[in-house]
């Protein structure tokens, strides 16, 4: 039987590459969230995150949260 142990190094660029997804699907859901309360439920919030908009350069509010642009997509959903 071949040993199967993850060199530290690929432990460690995994723990980075979980640790970037993580952020990035936190910060989806509160804006998400803050879509959800304003819109009055799921359906509006999800169909909000996938719509292009002018305020985001034409860019959807998921778009713009996985380009790292969450405040500015979290200001816009509050304003709602």
């Amino acid at each position: 039987m071949a040993d199967k142990r993850v060199s530290p190094d690929a432990f460690a660029a995994l723990q980075a590459r979980f640790g970037q997804q993580s952020k990035k699907a936190q910060a989806y859901y509160t804006v998400m969230h803050a879509a959800r309360g304003a819109l009055g439920g799921d359906d509006a919030a999800s169909a909000w995150m996938e719509r292009p908009l002018d305020a985001l350069a034409g860019k959807s509010p998921a778009q713009a949260v996985a380009e790292g642009r969450e405040q500015e997509v979290l200001a816009h959903a509050r304003a709602l």
